[in-house]
């Protein structure tokens, strides 16, 4: 599954969303929508709070279905690489996202490979009753778990806090506290890390760009191919199945 783009802005935006368990099985995306909510290119980058000469080539909240055949049409209106001065070099780029995934797996689902009670598992629509209290109250704080082969929709998935909360039912009436999270810099020179209780829907990576860009009157065109062919991952909690966003595989093509 491989989507051309071909826009600046979209330089290395989903390379490394989540650390993930290495023991976890992967399996195709149907669907994986992720929300742009803005996008600066940096003169120098000391960390993710820091966007030296910060230029913001693209904002606004748009929707992007990574997997989609129509992608590439929807991706290349977000931003403007004019807005950009002449002659200035920029070696870093910062995206900020909403810290909300749609995702939606085939029907044939995730075999964990842990038993039989997770050998199909498919996300499914989410509801209020897979939480404690409510998808709103619990988003950031919870990680849902549910039983397999259910019907199969869109899942929405969250980018929990550091010290999250496991389900262990699919009621979420039984739990395990303190599960670590960690947001990892194997792509992102540096990445936002968020508190347990810390309430915000936003989400910053900063990139170090591969090659420095000095900006000239022409722009240069940059291809990306999005691969969502192992972007869901899913394990086996208490017979039931956990899962989450994998980053999409990118490859990334100057011209």
């Amino acid at each position: 599954m491989k989507r051309i783009f071909t826009f600046i802005v979209l330089v290395k935006l989903l390379l490394v969303l989540f650390i993930t368990n290495s023991y976890a099985a992967k399996g195709i995306a149907a669907v994986y929508k992720v929300t742009m909510e803005k996008v600066e290119l940096c003169t120098a980058s000391s960390g993710v709070n820091d966007c030296e000469g910060a230029v913001v080539i693209g904002s606004g909240a748009k929707e992007i279905d990574v997997a989609a055949v129509d992608a590439g049409a929807v991706a290349g209106s977000y931003g403007d690489a004019t807005l950009l001065p002449l002659g200035v070099t920029y070696t870093h780029m910062r995206v900020t996202i909403n810290r909300k995934f749609k995702v939606k797996s085939t029907s044939d689902g995730i075999d964990t490979g842990e038993s039989s009670n997770t050998d199909k598992c498919v996300t499914i629509a989410t509801t209020d009753g897979m939480y404690v209290t409510d998808e709103a109250t619990d988003k950031y704080t919870h990680k849902p778990v549910w039983a397999e082969d259910g019907t199969l929709a869109e899942a929405n998935f969250y980018m929990v806090g550091d010290n999250y909360t496991r389900c262990n039912t699919a009621t979420c009436n039984n739990i395990t506290p303190s599960q670590n999270m960690e947001y990892g810099t194997a792509y992102a020179a540096a990445q936002q890390q968020h508190a347990e209780v810390e309430n915000i829907d936003s989400h910053m990576l900063t990139y170090l760009l591969s090659t420095p860009y000095t900006v000239t009157l022409i722009p240069p065109t940059v291809d990306i191919s999005f691969g969502t062919q192992e972007a869901i991952s899913a394990n086996e909690v208490n017979s039931l199945c956990q899962m989450w966003a994998e980053e999409p595989v990118v490859t990334i093509t100057m011209k």
